[in-house]
């Protein structure tokens, strides 16, 4: 009978479900909902304030956005932007946008990257092709994260806060 429980319980083991990804409520040390100057105060990072009319655009629908110059991930180097929303400003999405990307039709860096976010946050929720940029998301109750990537180069990763009724988000 003790050889048999156990057997079960090695089975069940084996064929268990992986454990959800841990949630996120924001991008590191800032959560969604701070304003620039709580994120500025909680992020270990230098930041600047970006030129809206520069990043976006004079049709900005964002309010105000930080930029940290150099955020490493995974071996990959990012441009990093916090952007904050109108009218209330408050922290709602982060745009990684990778750097020293080599211009070849090698894509390790897009395959490094979506392996490792598979590593973090478990299988893709979806993965689709638009405009010959592929778009991985994985969604967790708090946050949307999407690898954007014509997989040679050009690669971004976007955290944006749920607000829909499964996310729970404000």
């Amino acid at each position: 009978m003790n050889r048999a429980v156990v057997i079960l319980a090695l089975l069940a083991l084996a064929f268990a479900v992986p454990a959800e990804a841990e949630d996120i409520n924001g991008w590191l040390d800032a959560k969604w909902g701070m304003t620039p100057d709580e994120v500025q105060k909680v992020l270990s990072y230098p930041t600047a304030v970006a030129d809206l009319a520069k990043v976006c655009g004079e049709n900005c629908d964002e309010g105000a956005a930080l930029e940290v110059g150099d955020y490493a991930l995974n071996g990959q180097h990012f441009t990093v932007r916090l952007w904050f929303n109108k009218p209330d400003m408050r922290l709602n999405v982060v745009s990684m946008y990778a750097t020293q990307l080599e211009n070849s039709n090698d894509n390790t860096a897009f395959t490094k990257m979506k392996n490792f976010l598979e590593n973090v946050y478990g299988s893709p929720r979806s993965m689709g092709l638009k405009r010959g940029y592929f778009a991985i998301t994985w969604e967790l109750p708090s946050t949307t994260i999407t690898l954007h990537s014509n997989s040679t180069n050009e690669m971004t990763v976007v955290y944006e806060q749920r607000t829909d009724k499964e996310g729970g988000g404000s």
